[in-house]
């Protein structure tokens, strides 16, 4: 075999073996730059959607200002249009989150949010230009050497003085490839090095979303607690000042017990605070059992009215409930009771918990004036949050209404050691 033939099959070898690193450096690159680009979506999409919990307001009423708002929360550009008109064509350089809006009484709208891709995965995209400039190179250094090195064999075939630069030349050539095949590995280990360093960043990056999605969802929890629970205790009180009102006219005594029992709500009230504020459970519930805790929020908002009852507990049932389902079942027969009576107009309420063999029942029935449960803009903020309640503790809720013929809220709970 002679030089020439040796230096083509050593030129095609490294050839092979540099477009087969190349080429799968590059299929790695797309995969990862795919990847970023969907987790920073899904990251994103998961930050838009809490931020929308917390500044609720239907999408008829989204201005550029509150637009502007959601951008700054989120970190990019939102904008909502017509689903019939075109929006503006997309930016290669943009990720963007698209979503499709039905409201009320008008026609289709489409959300869309943009925001900057990643530092990471702009990285990877330089990186993947890099590689293909690379092989271009090698491929073309390769290309130049084995065509040189025919011009050199023919050239010794007519002139036998030359064979001893062509063997030179040869050498050197392979020299050359040597000194590039290092080079390639010296590369291949920079590159390696930058990996790692992106992996922590994106790492570092992912456990600052998480503990941002965590904070979010602690607002929109404490929020809903304030509403079942603070704001209810001070609707009662409010009650309870308006009966001493009406008694003060014709009956001091009994309007100074009322105005007693305000005061005793008060206080009660901003234990609770306090509790929530310290990260405590509700004060309410852990000072006495679930059907004591009904039965003083009932007094609360009786105020001294002509309202009736009719209570009927399990204490089986409710002995058999976990600390978090007691909470959720609680809040959600407080929330129920009060908007039967602020909103209802109800005279006669009847409460029930009772089990089967593997749930728990709870049932609030008034004879108020009802209203259509199937029109979701009926349903407000405490509706909502009893749908939000039962969820957290894998219980479902069903609201039963019409005009004229009351309301029922059936809250329905798993026993997570049903009985056999």
């Amino acid at each position: 075999m002679n030089s020439l033939t040796r230096l083509i099959g050593y030129s095609l070898l490294l050839l092979l073996v540099f477009l087969g690193a190349t080429l799968g450096a590059q299929s790695w690159l797309r995969q990862q730059t795919q990847r970023l680009r969907a987790e920073a979506i899904e990251a994103r999409r998961m930050q838009f959607d809490a931020v929308l919990q917390i500044l609720n307001r239907p999408v008829d009423e989204w201005d550029e200002s509150y637009q502007r708002q959601l951008g700054d929360i989120i970190g990019g550009t939102v904008s909502i249009q017509r689903a019939d008109v075109v929006l503006p064509s997309k930016d290669p350089a943009l990720l963007y989150i698209e979503r499709g809006i039905l409201p009320t009484g008008s026609s289709p709208r489409l959300i869309r949010v943009a925001f900057p891709a990643p530092p990471t995965a702009r990285l990877m995209a330089t990186y993947q230009q890099v590689t293909v400039g690379l092989l271009l190179f090698g491929t073309a250094l390769l290309l130049a050497g084995a065509f040189f090195a025919v011009l050199n064999w023919r050239s010794a075939d007519s002139n036998s003085s030359t064979r001893t630069d062509y063997r030179d030349t040869t050498r050197a050539e392979m020299g050359s490839l040597a000194h590039l095949a290092k080079t390639s590995m010296a590369q291949g280990a920079e590159l390696n090095l930058e990996r790692d360093g992106r992996r922590l960043a994106e790492q570092d990056a992912l456990l600052k979303q998480q503990l941002l999605n965590q904070s979010l969802e602690g607002k929109i929890r404490l929020g809903h607690d304030l509403h079942d629970g603070i704001i209810q205790s001070l609707y009662a009180t409010g009650l309870t000042i308006e009966t001493a009102r009406a008694l003060a006219r014709t009956d001091l005594a009994a309007a100074d017990q009322q105005l007693a029992l305000c005061l005793q709500n008060l206080n009660a009230s901003i234990r609770d605070v306090r509790n929530y504020i310290t990260g405590l459970a509700p004060e309410t519930l852990r000072r006495a059992g679930f059907a004591q805790a009904i039965e003083s929020h009932i007094t609360e908002l009786s105020a001294g009215r002509n309202l009736r009852f009719d209570l009927k507990f399990d204490d089986e049932a409710i002995a058999r409930l976990t600390p978090e389902q007691s909470t959720e079942a609680l809040q959600v027969a407080r929330e129920a009771i009060s908007n039967s009576l602020r909103h209802g107009g109800a005279s006669f309420v009847t409460v029930r918990v009772h089990q089967s063999d593997r749930e728990i029942g709870l049932l609030v029935q008034d004879n108020g004036i009802g209203f259509d449960a199937s029109r979701r803009e009926s349903l407000g903020h405490g509706l909502g949050n009893m749908q939000k309640r039962a969820g957290r503790v894998g219980a479902t809720v069903r609201i039963e209404s019409q005009p004229g013929s009351g309301t029922r809220v059936i809250l329905t709970l798993p026993l997570l050691h049903p009985s056999v």
